[in-house]
């Protein structure tokens, strides 16, 4: 009985000193730094991310702060990693622009997912695809997702053309009620790509699509008006009068 009772009294006063050792000032925070981030500074993370130094490392609400820096508009995924003793590293996924909505009188910069993350008054540097919508929500913040659904489904087609097929592609219009894509080539023949299924049937008809037309450009025949692909079988192809 003494054994059992000197093995509690041992059990206890070890948890006591170990409690007041992860809480003792060895453990208070010195260095707090951000890795992954470009765009975004890491006084502005820090900021968001609300840990300073002196703080008990394991006093970090690792989830919690996460979330925060998370609803940051430019940052896509984020994960406080403890580095004992005293570092404190935020590691940042930043989201990038995929594409570009004209949008009243501005143009909003939106990733894959469709995630606005910026408003600029002239198209932004680059060769991002260009995006039209049927419908358009009243009013855009930073930060909100533009048609999750729809920008999924032309992110798909998006990822599957091949450099040469990007470049000669001139913007995509989403038909919000049928839920379909429509594509225009820079030549502008219109494709009826329609929605997301039978995709790699779809993608391969594109490319000889967009190889016949540029046959018919080189001969100087009549251009393509449009090109449908929304049924089995053989696509349906007119061409201008």
């Amino acid at each position: 009985m003494r054994k059992v009772i000197t093995a509690c009294l041992l059990s206890i006063i070890t948890l006591i000193c170990l409690y007041l050792f992860l809480h003792s000032s060895f453990f208070n925070v010195e260095r707090i730094y951000v890795t992954g981030n470009k765009e975004v500074s890491e006084e502005e993370i820090l900021e968001i991310a609300d840990i300073f130094p002196g703080i008990n490392i394991f006093e970090v609400d690792n989830r919690l702060c996460s979330k925060a820096i998370e609803l940051h508009p430019m940052i896509k995924k984020a994960q406080v990693i403890r580095h004992l003793p005293r570092s404190i590293e935020i590691r940042v996924e930043e989201r990038t622009i995929w594409a570009v909505i004209p949008y009243n009188d501005v143009i909003l910069c939106v990733d894959e997912e469709g995630v606005c993350i910026d408003r600029r008054p002239n198209f932004p540097a680059g060769d991002y695809p260009i995006i039209t919508m049927e419908k358009m929500p009243a009013k855009i913040n930073l930060g909100q997702a533009v048609q999750p659904a729809g920008m999924k489904m032309m992110y798909q087609i998006w990822s599957r053309l091949t450099p040469d097929m990007k470049r000669r592609l001139s913007d995509f219009h989403y038909i919000n009620s049928k839920k379909e894509v429509v594509i225009y080539t820079s030549l502008g023949t219109e494709v009826k790509f329609g929605s997301d299924d039978r995709l790699e049937e779809k993608m391969e008809l594109l490319e000889k699509v967009l190889k016949l037309e540029e046959e018919f450009n080189n001969k100087g025949n009549e251009a393509i008006e449009y090109v449908d692909l929304r049924f089995k079988g053989q696509p349906v192809v007119k061409t201008k009068d």
